[in-house]
């Protein structure tokens, strides 16, 4: 027996399994949660209409270009174990028939993050230096929620390495070129709206 309460965040003493978090969090009746160093971590919840509206911009923009017979593009529900850590990222991109279990993306291509205030430290080095260790992973997208700008970790094609420092798209008129898919996207696509959503 874990301890675990059914209706609040915890206050357990670490560390858990990943077994006895996924049990826990099924128990949950709302909010978000991941796993890191054995730790219960609460995530923000309340999300902004300019975050939900980049997150729904991405998947349109991925749709309209990535065959869905073959790709799957997710928001927010799917775990991505590091190790012993779980991570839920705000968007991920796998293959369909890609193997695991349904609740867990084992082999994500892309994976993105919407920056909000309290996760700057987290989605630009915790989650970076976790992300970046998958050798599925071609790509790590974070994007800003106060103008049109992403930093772009992109595995190289020929040292299959990741850059120490990502990329900086930013403007309405750049583009966010994913070599593993083979598609562009326009920024000014992924952050439609946002603007006037800012602060809502």
């Amino acid at each position: 027996m874990t301890g675990f309460s059914e209706t609040t965040a915890p206050p357990y003493e670490p560390p858990i399994t990943k077994a006895e978090f996924y049990a826990w969090v099924e128990r949950q009746p709302q909010g978000r949660f991941e796993l890191k160093d054995g730790r219960i971590v609460q995530q923000m919840t309340g999300a902004t209409k300019a975050h939900n509206r980049i997150v729904s911009n991405f998947i349109f923009a991925l749709g309209a270009r990535l065959d869905r017979d073959i790709w799957s593009i997710t928001a927010s529900d799917l775990a991505v174990e590091i190790g012993d850590d779980i991570r839920y990222p705000d968007l991920v991109v796998e293959r369909l028939d890609s193997p695991g279990p349904p609740l867990t993306a084992e082999h994500a291509v892309v994976l993105l993050e919407v920056l909000s205030p309290s996760s700057v430290k987290t989605d630009r080095q915790e989650k970076a230096a976790e992300y970046t260790s998958l050798a599925s992973l071609g790509a790590y997208i974070i994007a800003s929620q106060d103008e049109a700008k992403c930093w772009l970790w992109q595995r190289d094609r020929a040292t299959h390495a990741f850059p120490a420092q990502p990329v900086e798209v930013t403007g309405q008129t750049a583009m966010i070129t994913l070599d593993g898919l083979g598609v562009s996207l326009p920024l000014a696509e992924l952050f439609r709206g946002v603007l006037t959503a800012k602060g809502a």
